[in-house]
């Protein structure tokens, strides 16, 4: 949140003028009608209520920001999540904490300033500047009045004010930004050993029982999926309110088939074979399989209502603009596969198992028995942090992040590795070298590490002042409506 509130004001205010649907829009009418949290508040910063129409408008507006990002090509359900929702709660309530400090500490924005940053918006100029006649039209096609934006306008700079001043009071130590530089470029020399998951695969062997055993503790991972056959609807980019009510009334009232609301508004009915719960598995137009894979549509799909008594769906929005209701035609419950059936396969798992289990008590040995001495230890090899990711390709990351991780107060210093492959290391790190600051490499990374570690020092500084004042305002989330909304 605060990378976007510390954002340079001409790009905030371009959005702001394009999407304009304020999400710090002052609230707090309902309170003088239902006091301490209605029914439609999620949370409360000191007296001000954020209510569910409020965030549901802001994370909308925050979900077709990220996919206007990706030129839409982007699923919503991937960024329409609950942690998603809450996260946008709590820039709310964060951005409600900057409008009361500001105002309490009395921070003034000048005519003149208010005047300088819309000039500066990109959609009301003409020829690079300010035109009066664009800036009219853009705020008639948002439905606000000069002085209602201007207003906007003044509450969002106020609310630039305290992060960016906090953010001048951060330190960032360079001696500590120099030495996270000189161990960036740390190198260690290495001696490896691999012990192979495919040495030792034949050497184990699993019985029938055992087989018969891990298919009865595991009964989920052997079982076909359910799936259902759907015939779907999906209305997009609705002309007026009336086809939306239209739309959703058809497939509501005439519950026993999607022809009514298909042939009603011109549109296609489409099939879907083979649906699960996780969505779509068989290759489908993009946009299609998009639509039916939205959660909130999957999960009526699979409602007892849907699958029992084959009656359309609700009509649900799968993003702005985008309407859909699916009816299942055919379903077929989940069922268990015959255990001959998966008996090879559970075999080979569990060889592979076992086998990567010998693999690691070998190298555990070596590491405790001979270390440093083992046989078949490689020639010394030079390991760096700079080429770790690299090097992670060509060996193993859990290799790497052992060899870079691991305590070197002593040296030789043995480790024995479990590799992601099933293979186990035994990796001797035999010295480690640090550069000095005053190196090539150093001084070419410092400004990163120097950069990096102001970011965080910000960043902490601005999230240590949030949590004061919440506690100095007071903050309720209404934990039980928040769970609610996930629902639906």
């Amino acid at each position: 949140m605060f990378e976007s509130v510390r954002r340079h004001q001409k790009v905030f205010l371009t959005i702001l003028i394009l999407l304009i649907i304020p999400s710090f829009v002052v609230v707090g009418a309902w309170d003088l009608i239902a006091p301490g949290g209605g029914a439609n508040t999620v949370a409360k910063v000191g007296r001000q209520s954020i209510q569910f129409s409020q965030w549901e408008r802001a994370h909308q507006q925050a979900v077709r920001q990220v996919q206007e990002q990706f030129g839409g090509r982007i699923d919503p359900s991937l960024i329409d999540t609950n942690a998603s929702r809450v996260s946008t709660l709590n820039d709310l309530v964060t951005e409600q904490l900057l409008m009361i400090s500001a105002r309490d500490l009395r921070i003034y924005i000048s005519d003149q300033q208010i005047q300088k940053t819309i000039a500066s918006i990109p959609a009301v100029q003409r020829e690079g500047k300010f035109n009066m006649e664009a800036y009219q039209q853009a705020l008639r096609a948002q439905g606000l009045t000069p002085e209602g934006f201007e207003s906007q306008v003044r509450a969002e700079l106020a609310m630039e004010v305290i992060p960016s001043r906090l953010a001048a009071s951060a330190l960032a130590p360079r001696s500590v930004a120099r030495r996270l530089a000189q161990l960036s470029q740390e190198s260690r020399v290495v001696r490896l050993k691999r012990f192979a998951l495919a040495d030792y695969v034949s050497t184990v062997q699993v019985s029938e029982e055992e087989a018969q055993q891990f298919y009865q503790a595991n009964p989920a991972r052997f079982q076909v999926p359910e799936e259902v056959d759907i015939q779907v609807v999906a209305f997009s980019k609705p002309g007026t309110a009336d086809q939306v009510e239209q739309f959703a009334n058809l497939v509501y009232e005439q519950s026993d088939t999607l022809e009514p609301a298909a042939k009603a508004l011109g549109l296609p009915i489409h099939t879907i074979n083979g649906l699960r719960r996780e969505g779509p598995t068989q290759a489908s137009p993009a946009a299609l399989a998009a639509v039916v894979r939205h959660p909130k549509l999957l999960e009526s799909i699979f409602s007892v209502d849907a699958i029992a008594n084959r009656r359309n769906t609700e009509s649900v929005e799968i993003a702005p603009g985008v309407l859909a209701s699916a009816r299942v035609i055919r379903h077929r419950p989940a069922a268990p596969i015959a255990f001959d059936t998966v008996k090879a396969q559970i075999t080979s798992q569990l060889r592979a198992q076992k086998a990567s289990e010998k693999a690691l008590a070998a190298a555990e040995t070596a590491a405790q028995g001979a270390g440093a001495k083992a046989e078949g230890l490689s020639a010394p090899r030079l390991m760096s942090r700079a080429d770790a990711q690299k090097l992670a390709t060509e060996l193993s990351p859990e290799l790497v992040s052992a060899v870079f991780s691991a305590d070197i107060a002593q040296l030789p210093k043995p480790l024995s590795i479990a590799s992601r492959d099933g293979s186990a290391w035994l990796a001797v790190i035999e010295t480690s070298t640090v550069p000095n600051a005053d190196t090539a490499a150093v001084r070419e990374v410092l400004g990163r590490e120097f950069s990096r570690l102001e970011q965080v020092s910000v960043q902490d500084t601005l999230d240590r002042w949030i949590a004061l004042q919440r506690e100095k305002i007071g903050v309720k989330v209404y934990a039980d409506k928040v769970a609610k909304s996930a629902e639906r």
